[in-house]
């Protein structure tokens, strides 16, 4: 049992959040932050949940842990607050059990404020045997599902909140870059990790929520890098990597980007997030020998295709 939380998170997460799902034998520990659920034990969504939570309950003694407790009643596709009650959102190993990604998402933008964050893990497509087998969820699933308005009163009983979605990191991303896209999400991506620094058998993405996120966009490649060239020649290294950031929040899978991202973290001193962006870039373009050379320097060890 982790008993330190996690650090990402705490830098991640300040201020007033919701955690969906939480479990107290995989803790945040995180101040000032209040649990949603679908079942306190006594009241529930719906009938089903509450055998859900008899299971949980006694999953959780097997850690020797009592029950996280359950502050509200709900789940990532109906929160009850209010518009930018929150300034974080924090989920793990969670949003795999909801059949509507996109509205999900749709949902938690709605009750984080503009500025806040959207911190997610969720799980690597093998870490879970029974996910195995299967095909990882597709956009077009993805986009069926939300225009259909699945939810959970259109789910058969027999796979209740089971995983209905099967993801990997990269397909996570894609999902983020069609939503801002399309204009059903505002989402910066700030960070990720490959393997999550919690418990490791899950990805991690980190999301800020930036209304107008789409405005800060340069379409003109000229333009972008006359701004970008600006922001380093007054060695603004915080503004030059907004601006890649708001470009991979777009298109995620441009390794030049990916690049850039990893020096101005490491320039900033954020040498473990700048590797994460490096691993994605290598993940593009694997035969890329000076993003290996570099993988190796900052990491001490070989460059392995994380993607399975």
């Amino acid at each position: 049992m982790n008993v330190q939380g996690m650090a990402l998170a705490s830098k991640y997460c300040q201020g007033a959040g919701l955690e969906v799902g939480a479990a107290a034998h995989n803790a945040f520990y995180l101040p000032n932050c209040i649990n949603l659920g679908p079942s306190d034990g006594e009241a529930f969504l719906y009938p089903q949940d509450l055998v859900d939570y008899g299971h949980y309950k006694k999953e959780q003694a097997n850690y020797n842990v009592e029950s996280a407790r359950v502050d509200a009643l709900g789940d990532f596709m109906d929160i009850p607050f209010l518009d930018a009650t929150f300034d974080y959102l924090i989920s793990s190993h969670v949003i795999e059990h909801v059949p509507n990604l996109f509205a999900a998402f749709i949902e938690s933008s709605r009750v984080v404020k503009d500025g806040g964050v959207f911190f997610c893990i969720f799980p690597k497509r093998n870490a879970e045997p029974t996910d195995r087998p299967r095909a990882l969820t597709t956009l077009d699933q993805m986009i069926d599902s939300y225009e259909k308005r699945v939810d959970m009163n259109t789910v058969d009983l027999e796979t209740w909140r089971c995983h209905y979605l099967v993801l990997s990191l990269q397909s996570m991303l894609r999902a983020i870059n069609l939503m801002n896209s399309v204009g059903l999400g505002h989402w910066l991506i700030e960070c990720i990790e490959e393997t999550d620094t919690k418990v490791g058998n899950g990805h991690t993405v980190v999301l800020r929520k930036q209304v107008g996120l789409s405005a800060s966009l340069y379409k003109d490649i000229k333009l972008f890098n006359e701004a970008f060239n600006a922001h380093l020649t007054a060695q603004d290294f915080g503004k030059a990597l907004h601006l890649v950031k708001v470009a991979l929040s777009f298109d995620f899978f441009n390794a030049h980007f990916l690049y850039l991202a990893f020096a101005l973290n490491c320039q900033m001193d954020n040498i473990r997030e700048g590797i994460e962006f490096l691993r994605q870039a290598l993940v593009i373009d694997p035969e890329n020998e000076e993003y290996r050379r570099l993988f190796i320097q900052f990491t001490g060890g070989p460059y392995i295709n994380p993607v399975q």
